[in-house]
């Protein structure tokens, strides 16, 4: 291997379907890559994924146990590429991000921006201490979507990439679902409204339901607004000068596009998401894993799920539902022919008080 050639790495892609092949010819299509499918994620057929530094597991987000089979292949010490949407739970996601800085190894998830070069451009021109823009009010709109995608996956994937462009974890948020079926998401419809402390409004819409797609997310900044629509062909990001006419025209509106970006292919973003992947792995760069922020996601979502429940109520973020303690209840007879147990006195000891333990005989 010369200098300008990369490290190979083993790379084991676990799954089946459309999806996983879209992946599979991604990551062949890439530099220094050996890969070999699995369809089964048993325990025999993991232990055939040699670990070392630059061994790597890609897992479809619909391999059923996604965090345990994901938690096996850090604990053996591979780094781990989450390939799609996920519907895990907050705890599932900040366990499976301590295992991968315990075990020094990379755990990505694919967001659905991961790789995106217009969204990367976006997020840095509005987030971060050297942003140019301020985004004053986000806007992200899902209308129909992937015959697999749940809600659930939906919401989870978009909330994570506002909140990236936010570029600020939120306080509080309220949620609506007019159609939301708990169980399993199906034709689910929902509402939400994140709050930043000191930042910008954000609302959130999903609707399965629709039969037409649409996926945009709108940024309205001080005099720029930007409107990244993943259904617009021609230009899928455009970004929009907008100022209110001054002397015999003043208090009327105008605008005009001053940039637009052509479609690159859904292939490529995969590509791109690959390499990302691959150059994290090959450069041990632990901070190119998001599973932080996606677990931030992950809360938000379980917090908007407690809004539903309480009819729209605002609830903090990363708390889920609130909690409620259980009351307390005298249980007698223990089982004494229904005599009455009497609660013991309680004595309260000082802890320079406590008894020393008994000295060693010689």
């Amino acid at each position: 291997m010369t200098d300008s050639e990369p490290a190979r790495v083993r790379v084991t892609l676990l799954g089946e379907g459309p999806g996983a092949d879209a992946w599979a010819r991604a990551y062949r299509g890439a530099d220094g890559v050996d890969l070999e499918r699995l369809d089964a994620a048993d325990e025999s057929e993991l232990a055939r994924i040699a670990p070392g530094e630059t061994s790597a597991l890609v897992v479809g987000a619909d391999v059923p146990e996604l965090a345990a089979v994901t938690k096996r292949a850090l604990l053996a010490r591979r780094h781990v590429f989450v390939a799609g949407p996920v519907a895990l739970a907050s705890k599932q996601i900040t366990a499976i991000d301590d295992l991968a800085r315990a075990r020094g190894r990379i755990a990505m998830f694919d967001a659905g921006d991961t790789g995106d070069e217009r969204f990367a451009f976006v997020r840095r021109m509005v987030a971060g201490p050297h942003a140019l823009w301020r985004p004053r009010y986000i806007r992200s709109l899902r209308a129909g979507g992937e015959p697999q995608l749940s809600l659930d996956q939906a919401a989870i994937a978009d909330i994570h990439a506002l909140l990236s462009l936010a570029g600020m974890a939120p306080s509080r948020v309220s949620a609506l679902a007019p159609r939301l079926d708990d169980e399993t998401g199906a034709g689910g419809i929902v509402t939400m409204t994140i709050a930043f402390d000191g930042g910008p409004a954000a609302r959130i819409d999903v609707s399965l339901a629709e039969p037409r797609p649409a996926h945009e997310i709108t940024l309205v900044c001080d005099g720029r607004t930007i409107v990244l629509d993943a259904f617009d062909l021609r230009a899928p990001l455009q970004i929009l000068a907008s100022a209110r006419h001054s002397g015999p025209s003043a208090g009327v509106n105008w605008a005009e596009t001053v940039s637009e970006h052509p479609v690159s292919g859904t292939h490529d973003r995969l590509a791109l998401a690959a390499g990302a992947f691959l150059t994290a792995v090959r450069t041990r760069d632990a901070a190119a894993g998001n599973a932080a922020s996606l677990a931030t996601a992950a809360a938000t979502w379980e917090g908007a799920r407690a809004s539903m429940a309480q009819g729209g109520e605002w609830v903090s973020c990363g708390r889920g539902s609130p909690s409620v303690r259980p009351e307390l209840h005298l249980i007698k007879g223990g089982g004494r022919g229904g005599e009455a147990l009497h609660a013991p006195a309680l004595t309260l000891v000082p802890r320079e008080a406590a008894v020393p333990d008994p000295p060693r005989s010689a």
